[in-house]
């Protein structure tokens, strides 16, 4: 009975020793934490231990109290600032509330570029108009180049504007130009678009040109896009009226 009392004895004062020993070799790290550029706080600040990877943070105004070995060290991170490193025997000897600044990160960032949208430039240019074009030759034979008369006399001017033949001309533009736009709406016909624009049985197809040319409205700036968004429009009508 005496020896296992002695045992019980002997392996308590060998737990105290031990413990005893564990608190020499544990410091307690406290502080709090700062941005070193205008001294305000830091909250939710990580301290990760190299020994035991173990993470702790910060409270809510930078404050910490955390227990070391004194062999270890704690790698300080927060997001936006240089990482610190610092020894556990760093805390000895320094008071609760002493202070620990962080510097901000600077990040190099590269070049953004922004242009605008490039829109489609038209400059109605006449059809002879080349590389291969004598540089001599009209470019137009239906503009007549202006005189110095035309320039010098506001009478000149008004005839040429007002005249039968000035209207006449006009005219023959306005024509030209709306022989233009029909050509863009045959050309979509011609090249059976409009079976991949809309689902149409080929007995069909003849009626809805006809609905179409009766409808659609070209202009100048009619493209391969607003023509289609126009045949898709008159579609859906087409189907209404034949319900």
């Amino acid at each position: 009975m005496k020896i296992i009392v002695l045992i019980i004895a002997g392996c308590s004062l060998l737990c105290l020793q031990s413990l005893q020993g564990q608190k020499k070799n544990t410091i307690i790290a406290s502080g709090t934490l700062y941005n070193i550029e205008n001294k305000k706080s830091l909250g939710y600040v990580q301290l990760v231990s190299f020994n035991s990877y173990l993470s702790y943070t910060s409270d809510s105004n930078g404050q910490f109290r955390i227990s070391l070995p004194a062999d270890d060290s704690i790698r300080i991170v927060s997001m936006g600032f240089e990482p610190r490193t610092m020894k556990a025997t760093d805390f000895i000897n320094r008071q609760a509330t002493d202070s620990i600044f962080l510097s901000p990160a600077s990040y190099l960032l590269k070049e953004i570029v922004v242009r605008a949208e490039e829109r489609e430039m038209r400059l109605n240019l006449p059809g002879n108009f080349g590389i291969n074009v004598d540089p001599d030759a009209e470019p137009d034979k239906s503009i007549p180049k202006p005189s110095v008369g035309m320039i010098m006399s506001p009478l000149t001017l008004a005839h040429s504007v007002f005249s039968k033949e000035g209207k006449s001309q006009r005219r023959s533009q306005k024509v030209l130009n709306s022989m233009n736009q029909k050509s863009a709406w045959e050309k979509v016909i011609a090249s059976g678009m409009l079976n991949d624009w809309i689902e149409i049985k080929d007995q069909e197809m003849d009626s809805f040109i006809i609905f179409c040319n009766q409808r659609m409205k070209m202009s100048e700036k009619d493209n391969l896009l607003t023509i289609r968004n126009k045949v898709l429009r008159l579609w859906e009508e087409y189907k209404m009226t034949n319900e």
